[in-house]
């Protein structure tokens, strides 16, 4: 949870669309619609392939790595000068969302315990709704003091540097492995041999 709240908190670009829309493609609605669009391509992307990362089993490794990804493709957006690099820039930090909240959805259901289950799924939900919220009203305050490149790119550089902090931090998290499956078929017990009958005597 500590790792999504970093990334979204310190790196959400939605509210910054329009500046650099503005400031570096000329304000062309269609441009900000690309925006958007790359963001949900990368994420749908990520999830009709997300059998290559369900399947491994380094699954804390998996959302850190994601999260820093997320930061740093939006940080290469805020730097990104022609538009098939910005968009491409978006579409990695979509995939790289989607990974990261599958996996940590994931991690949260499987390690909780029962008589916790409703009260984290509740604070990972409060994150999951706020977290973006209080990111896009951050990185608009940071653009009103500078520019919006900057804090895009201030940013996602941050928001990896905090992911580095908590993969530090919490190491059972870089280390966590889900538990293997385990065979519920029991083998079958061992043919025993019948004892031959006793031949019958001379008639």
């Amino acid at each position: 949870m500590a790792t999504d709240l970093s990334a979204t908190l310190l790196a959400m670009p939605i509210a910054l669309f329009p500046l650099v829309n503005e400031a570096q493609f000329g304000g062309d609605p269609r441009t900000l619609g690309f925006f958007l669009s790359a963001v949900a391509v990368g994420g749908i992307t990520a999830g009709l392939l997300s059998g290559t990362v369900t399947r491994r089993r380094r699954a804390g490794l998996v959302q850190l790595t994601a999260a820093g990804v997320w930061g740093l493709a939006l940080a290469g957006f805020g730097l990104a000068g022609p538009l098939w690099l910005a968009l491409g820039c978006l579409a990695v930090a979509g995939a790289a969302d989607t990974v990261s909240v599958v996996t940590r959805s994931a991690l949260v259901q499987l390690e909780t315990p029962d008589a916790y289950r409703g009260r984290v799924s509740s604070v990972e939900h409060v994150i999951g709704v706020a977290g973006p919220e209080l990111g896009n009203f951050r990185g608009g305050l940071v653009a009103s003091a500078t520019s919006a490149p900057f804090s895009l790119v201030s940013g996602g550089l941050t928001a990896t540097l905090a992911i580095a902090v908590v993969a530090v931090v919490n190491s059972p998290l870089g280390a966590y492995r889900t538990p293997s499956p385990t065979s519920t078929t029991s083998p079958a017990p061992a043919a025993t041999a019948e004892p031959a009958p006793a031949s019958a005597p001379p008639a």
